[in-house]
């Protein structure tokens, strides 16, 4: 099954244009395992720019397909996170290929259930609507008036355009509670969905971006009005399912120590831009600086991969031996074990090949640093690739992310920071370690198809590939 190769058409979320474009990359061999197809969505420049030369070609990556494991009412299924033991925390659920996160959050009176994807890169936050009759909401759970005697519908419209299908509704308002907590919340309710969605695990989008631009009020905003907590962050740790862990957590107004090693060090995000993204110093992949400035990267807790400029993927992929280019990705030899580190704030964070080593394609395999400009030519995507290395903090009230080298339970750390040169890092005042510190398998009968979607104004593009 595939959707167009091509840029598709203009949609609206609220006042923002949309536009969808298709990732491809090769189909990879997993022993024991069927190829089949990957899609997924991330953000990029609005579709009226002209394109640059690494944007012009789809690409698509492929997925696994896994037994069933955990099943719903509906025909979607995983394998849940463990149950967290701090308050105000939420599990953390995976696809057991490490492409997408998912928690668990209810909705009304009657407590509805719904798989909510995590994503920092979207501040508005919606549900499929029972009253959505389409043959891909009936695949999913839905959320309306029989479910919630608290339920406020308006009649205030609401809308998602995509190229070969929509999501129209209305904003409604009602509880969500998640991470033993409870709020009042505006949110959308899709009353109409096309078939496309029948392909998305996902019920809905939690955002938890900072826009301050969106029709609907971010989540973190709506915490921080009715005061939840004294301090308005959350913290995330992702889960890696090579490492056999399903300790991913979501924890809102504080921070879990158990999870992280060493301190935090906060970088103040780029206020103007009303998206999670920080300056990011350089990148070293074996100990050689690639030399890097003014780079910035958004930290997108719902993208799988780290996405790059084509310039600065070449940059990268040089030092890397044995790397291939391709026409829109890049192939690394399967052994690589080079260290890759991303420079912030004075603090060099090491990414795995755990994480950047993808799967095998004929005698290479693929990098999951990915030629692709989702923004400017100096801004990159700091996705889950990067996130599954790092504890991660973001802070609400002084806009700022933090990180600490991750904590995986019963193995060695796989990321340890460390300065630029010998010694300890020396951040600036703003940037500044913190010294309070305070697995799952999605399947669907043919393919996953995974969304992500990024802050009111900004275009998105779809990823995908259809069974082979």
């Amino acid at each position: 099954m595939h959707l167009s190769s091509w840029l598709l058409s203009a949609g609206i979320l609220s006042t923002g244009v949309s536009a969808f474009y298709p990732i491809k990359l090769p189909k990879w061999d997993a022993p024991g395992l069927p190829n089949s197809g990957r899609r997924r969505f991330y953000p990029v420049v609005p579709f009226t720019r002209m394109p640059l030369q690494d944007e012009k070609k789809p690409l698509t990556l492929d997925l696994v397909k896994v037994p069933r494991k955990v099943r719903r009412e509906n025909k979607y299924s995983a394998i849940m996170g463990s149950d967290p033991r701090m308050e105000n925390s939420v599990a953390v659920n995976q696809d057991g290929q490490d492409y997408s996160y998912f928690s668990v959050a209810r909705f009304g009176s009657g407590g509805q259930e719904m798989w909510l994807l995590l994503d920092s890169g979207a501040s508005e936050s919606w549900v499929m609507g029972s009253n959505c009759t389409a043959a891909a909401c009936l695949q999913h759970n839905r959320f309306g008036i029989e479910h919630s005697k608290t339920l406020s519908v308006t009649d205030e419209e609401w809308e998602v355009s995509y190229g070969t299908g929509h999501v129209e509704g209305v904003i409604v308002r009602d509880t969500l509670s998640m991470a033993g907590f409870q709020l009042e919340l505006d949110f959308g309710s899709a009353l109409n969905v096309s078939q496309d969605f029948a392909n998305y695990p996902m019920d809905g989008i939690l955002g938890l971006g900072p826009s301050k631009i969106t029709k609907l009020k971010p989540i973190l905003q709506v915490i921080a009005d009715q005061k939840l907590f004294k301090r308005n962050i959350f913290g995330i740790s992702l889960q890696r399912a090579a490492d056999d862990t399903r300790d991913g957590q979501l924890t809102f107004g504080d921070i879990d120590k158990s999870k992280f090693t060493g301190d935090i060090t906060y970088t103040d995000v780029i206020k103007s831009t009303n998206r999670w993204e920080i300056p990011v110093s350089d990148a070293i992949v074996g100990g050689k600086r690639v030399n890097f400035t003014k780079k910035s990267a958004v930290i997108d807790t719902g993208t799988s991969f780290i996405l790059v400029p084509m310039k600065d993927a070449e940059a990268i992929h040089a030092l890397i031996p044995g790397s291939s280019k391709g026409d829109q990705y890049f192939t690394i030899p399967c052994d690589t074990n080079l260290s890759l580190e991303i420079e912030i704030s004075g603090t060099r964070w090491t990414v795995s090949p755990k994480d950047y080593v993808g799967n095998r394609y004929g005698d290479s395999c693929n990098s999951y640093i990915l030629p692709r400009q989702a923004l400017g030519p100096d801004q990159w995507l700091l996705g889950d690739t990067f996130l599954k290395n790092v504890y991660s903090v973001f802070d609400y009230d002084e806009s700022r992310i933090g990180f600490a080298a991750r904590e995986y339970p019963g193995t060695p750390p796989s990321n340890k920071s460390t300065p630029p040169n010998a010694g300890s890092s020396q951040p600036s005042d703003k940037n500044t370690p913190d010294k309070e510190g305070v697995a799952a398998f999605l399947s669907t009968p043919g393919w996953l198809s995974l969304g992500v979607f990024f802050s009111t104004g900004y275009s998105w593009y779809l990823s995908s590939s259809g069974m082979l």
